[in-house]
């Protein structure tokens, strides 16, 4: 009988010890990873995708003034846009060209629009220049 009740007392001690120790295992453990977490430095955006969310962002208020009739806000916009596809197509070669040849149509419409031929011919020969 003394040695039954050893064997079980031993047996439910070492349960209680091996569950003792993963507890601390994996407490210890999720210490460390929100240690390491605090300390690593934030992420950090691509420039690129700043000024991305910005070009559309221009090129939809440049759609809404032109819709409203306020051709001067919207050729202000416009320009705007236009540059920001320039830079994008600079900082990713070979990226974004339909959507800068988009912007520069829209642009050459709106000078048309106000009656700036000349700068309209400019922009549409560096459209055309896009293909």
């Amino acid at each position: 009988m003394n040695d039954l009740l050893h064997k079980l007392v031993s047996a439910v001690l070492t349960g209680g010890l091996i569950a003792l120790v993963g507890y601390l295992s994996v407490a210890v453990r999720r210490r460390r990873v929100a240690r390491e977490e605090a300390a690593a430095p934030a992420p950090v955006e691509d420039p690129t995708q700043a000024l991305l969310r910005q070009a559309r962002e221009l090129d939809s208020g440049r759609d809404e003034l032109a819709a409203q009739g306020r051709a001067a806000e919207a050729l202000e916009r416009a320009r705007a846009a236009a540059d920001a596809w320039r830079t994008l197509t600079r900082s990713r070669p070979g990226r974004f060209q339909t959507e800068r040849r988009a912007a520069l149509g829209r642009l050459s419409d709106l000078l048309d629009a106000v009656g700036d031929e000349h700068q309209a011919a400019q922009i549409r020969r560096e459209a055309a220049g896009l293909s």
